[in-house]
């Protein structure tokens, strides 16, 4: 096999052989583009090397240490890799490329590494391996060791496990290209990288090698332009402050101060030219690109070319063409009952969309006409749940959506305050708002009468609401268990859990409607200490089945000897063994026999519960096992007499009306406002029940061959496997890739799911507002202030929370309550006062901020910040406050 891919020349070569950077220049090149020449050095050429390395005591002793100190590692490796001689094949590849090098023009190269696992959809290693410029021919084989051994520096290695790719050796190759002089040379993007708009190319631009512009060296010159108009939507001139130019009189390159004038480093007919070859790379490639380019004898070239890593791409269904008109949607499952910043499964994501029509058909009744795509409301498509704004913008003003999504979603409603109207209105109003609506008003109305009628009880007659409303949700509970060991088949098994809990919404909504009444209605809001009083009343509330799960497992933590949980998978093991002190095994069983269909993610069918697997419990635990940490029992109780004191202390305050509103509000929220995650709790037992059935498909499958995973059923739809026991003769492998083809775009390029996006993938976000370096403004939602490190947790089990910690997060469920138990403070970018963060925050008296855009990218592991909850503040502290004194987060008194 040869070692060597020249281009011009070779018309294909896979990233495997040739690495991401040279697959990219040869299928340039072979589609015609103007690709500087050169060659690609394969990952055969250097395999060798990483075969000895692999077998060296310093690779070894790598595998074994802590990231912390895979720096002095890696340059060991370096080191010994930079003793390693060229074999004879080597030095025949070598004299192959000298002799294809020599007919090319020019004296000077560009020596880039080209990683097989690089410049590819799902991880870009940007500036991670090594480029070299202005090489000369007698460096050539310095400047290719160089490349070669950059895989193995620290950076590389922690880009890696970031991307969650496998920490093995590495595979290199390395391209040798002439090395352009060009006048001027950036980067452009195939769509807008700030607000993920597809509509946008964005350039940015500077004189010299574009290495200035590519190391962040310098401000750039900057243009937006729409691709299907051409037009230039903004210009920004940058300072350009230096220019990197080759060095006339040694190899590589040199600094030069920045030119005096003040003109744009492209014409605008270079810029439309930019503009066409941007979008005809995209076509190349069928996604969106960045590129890297140069002018230089008054011609422009394309000097590499990447997939975008980061973006958020849409499903065909959300997606507009481009020209016409835009549709505006709202992520559901970031704050409304979901809380989910991962992408749902297949089969979870249908059983989200079936329970929520049972329910609107329930009510409004089946609908005869089938929706026009931009008249339809909510869609559970592309992994998510979404909700198109457009036709609803014809009936509620921005300002309407803004304040009825502000209870569980801040952030989205700062963004949907500032909509423009006109723009993102459907064209025509929906077919739903004609007559049809009269009708289905009506229906509404017959279709809650349930709901309304329980209401009214519920408020009027509390005590024997209350009694009737714990019945029902005992003979519910005990009625979905029950439905489990019935062994009936996945679609009947879903179709009575969802009868069950129907026939229950009404009781279940009326006590959480009713529980969500406030003394804040009645505080005057001027008064601080009446609002305190009123927040107070709040807390130390009866019933909330997340703090009682909270409280459970710290109690269940506190019975394993800490030495314990330093080998979890020991001690699940001596759980299943039952080889644990009765009471431990007494109280474990309990847990498990209420809390079992809870969890991180619970929402998605395809996530793992407690009851599924032991060590979700255990990895919890292990974070409450610690000295002194809060228990959240004592807390409860502590917060049942602030409750009272703070309640008899309002009433002496308000008058004989007030205080009769007052002494109503109180009882009926004392006996209510634990109801409010009940109805999710009882769904959950459905839902879990619905899990096991289907993973015992799953199971079954696997034993005919159909699936390779009982897992793989939670890539299925429920139609798919009902269609599966019907057809023995259906390709269920190839129906699950062709319905998770999506899902794993989505898990490769996103990180963070956006509040509000429009069909062109544009990414709205809430007007900026002047900032103080070092304070970042959000919402308070639990009072109190508290100091400490920053812990970024993206999932509940990334990280341990030590105590003191700031949790910061994008979302939480209440698969996270344990976490809170530690933590300090509790920070969030999604989220309102009713969001299950906020609501846990309180119980826990812990000072939560959230709503802050962007909060995951502008603080950092270990950064010491101050959490104010009352102000609604983060204020990032000056670094050499290293080992402040612990402190307690302290609730208003």
């Amino acid at each position: 096999m040869s070692l060597l891919a020249p281009f011009p020349g070779t018309s294909k070569a896979p990233p495997d052989r040739v690495g991401g950077k040279g697959s990219s220049l040869i299928r340039l090149t072979t589609a015609g583009f103007r690709v500087p020449p050169g060659a690609v050095l394969t990952t055969d050429f250097f395999t060798p090397w990483f075969a000895e390395l692999e077998q060296t005591t310093a690779w070894e002793a790598f595998l074994h240490v802590d990231p912390e100190q895979w720096s002095e590692h890696c340059v060991a490796l370096k080191a010994q890799l930079a003793t390693l001689p060229w074999s004879a094949a080597q030095r025949e590849a070598l004299t192959e490329l000298g002799e294809y090098l020599a007919r090319i023009d020019g004296d000077r190269f560009a020596v880039r590494s080209s990683a097989p696992d690089e410049d590819h959809s799902a991880a870009s290693f940007a500036g991670g391996y090594l480029s070299l410029l202005g090489v000369r021919t007698d460096e050539l084989e310095d400047a290719i060791r160089n490349c070669c051994a950059s895989a193995l520096d620290a950076r590389v290695f922690a880009y890696k496990r970031e991307c969650g790719l496998v920490l093995a050796l590495p595979r290199m190759a390395v391209v040798v290209q002439q090395q352009l002089a060009s006048v001027v040379a950036g980067v452009g993007f195939s769509l807008n990288p700030i607000n993920n708009d597809y509509d946008e190319v964005v350039i940015d631009a500077s004189w010299g090698l574009g290495e200035a512009v590519v190391s962040g060296r310098i401000t750039p010159d900057h243009w937006v332009v729409d691709k299907l108009t051409r037009g230039v939507i903004e210009t920004e001139a940058g300072a350009k402050q230096i220019e990197i130019v080759l060095n006339d009189n040694e190899g590589g390159v040199r600094e030069t101060a920045a030119r005096p004038s003040k003109a744009l480093s492209l014409s605008d007919a270079q810029v439309a030219e930019l503009t066409e070859l941007i979008k005809a790379i995209e076509a190349l490639f069928d996604q969106p690109v960045d590129i890297e380019w140069a002018f230089a004898d008054g011609r422009l070239h394309v000097l590499q070319a990447r997939p975008i890593t980061r973006y958020v791409p849409l499903p065909p269904e959300l997606t507009t063409a481009p020209g016409e008109r835009r549709r505006l949607y709202i992520d559901a499952a970031l704050s409304k009952g979901l809380t989910t910043n991962a992408p749902v499964s297949v089969l979870g994501l249908d059983n989200l969309q079936r329970g929520f029509s049972t329910i609107i058909e329930s009510w409004v009744g089946r609908s005869r006409l089938e929706p026009a795509p931009e008249d339809e409301l909510f869609l559970f498509v592309g992994a998510r749940m979404y909700m198109n704004l457009s036709p609803v913008l014809w009936i509620a003003s921005p300002r309407m959506l803004a304040k009825s999504n502000a209870p569980t979603d801040m952030l989205m409603a700062k963004t949907l305050e500032t909509v423009d109207r006109k723009r993102y209105r459907s064209a025509n109003g929906p077919r739903w708002l004609g007559f049809s609506l009269l009708w289905r008003v009506p229906r509404l109305l017959w279709g809650v009468r349930g709901l309304l009628w329980q209401l009214v009880k519920t408020f009027v007659a509390p005590e024997r609401a209350y009694r009737a409303h714990q019945h029902m949700v005992a003979g519910v509970e005990q009625a979905l268990r029950d439905l489990e060991a019935e062994g009936l088949r996945l679609d009947e098994l879903h179709r009575q859990s969802g009868a069950i809990f129907i026939a229950a919404v009404g009781t279940l909504m009326a006590a959480l409607i009713v529980g969500q009444l406030s003394p804040r209605m009645l505080v005057r809001r001027k008064s601080t200490e009446e609002c305190a009083l009123a927040e107070q009343i709040e807390r130390g509330v009866p019933g909330n089945v997340v703090v009682e799960m909270g409280i459970a497992l710290h109690r269940l933590a506190g019975l394993v000897d800490r030495s314990d949980y330093e080998d979890l998978p020991a001690l699940a093991e001596r759980i299943e063994r039952r080889q644990m002190p009765a009471s431990f095994l007494q109280a474990w069983d309990h847990f498990v026999t209420r809390f079992d269909c809870r969890g991180p993610q619970e929402m998605d069918l395809a996530r793992p519960r407690y009851g599924d697997d032991p060590q979700i419990m255990l990895q919890q635990m292990a974070q409450l096992a610690v000295a002194d940490a809060l228990d959240p029992a004592a807390l409860h109780r502590k917060h049942v007499l602030e409750r009272q004191q703070a309640y008899e202390a309002l009433r002496s305050r308000f008058g004989p009306i007030r205080g009769a509103l007052l002494r109503a509000i109180y009882r009926r929220n004392e006996l209510f406002a634990g109801s409010r995650d009940t109805p999710k709790y009882l769904n959950l037992l459905a839902y879990h029940a619905t899990r096991r059935r289907a993973l015992a498909d799953g199971h079954l499958l696997v034993a005919a061959g159909r699936l390779d995973s009982s897992e793989h059923v939670f890539d299925l739809r429920f139609e798919d496997l009902a269609r599966a026991l019907e057809k023995p003769s259906l390709d269920l492998k190839a129906l699950r890739e062709s319905r998770i083809s999506f899902t794993r775009k989505l898990s490769d390029h996103v990180r963070s799911f956006p509040a509000v996006i429009d069909s062109r993938g544009r990414i709205l976000r809430p007007q900026a507002v002047d900032e103080v370096p070092g304070l970042l403004r959000g919402m308070a939602v639990s009072a109190g202030l508290a100091r400490g490190p920053v812990k970024l947790l993206r999932r509940a089990n990334e990280k341990r929370i030590a105590k003191g910690d700031v949790l910061v997060a994008y979302t939480t469920d209440p698969g996270w309550t344990p976490l809170f138990v530690n933590a300090a403070a509790i920070v969030l970018e999604v989220g309102g006062v009713l969001q299950h963060g906020a609501v846990v925050a309180r119980e826990f008296g812990k000072p939560c901020v959230i709503g802050i855009d962007r909060v995951m990218d502008r603080l950092q592991d270990g950064d010491m910040v101050e959490v104010d909850g009352i102000a609604g503040t983060v204020r990032i502290l000056e670094p050499e406050i290293e080992n402040p004194p612990p402190s307690e987060p302290c609730g208003l008194t």
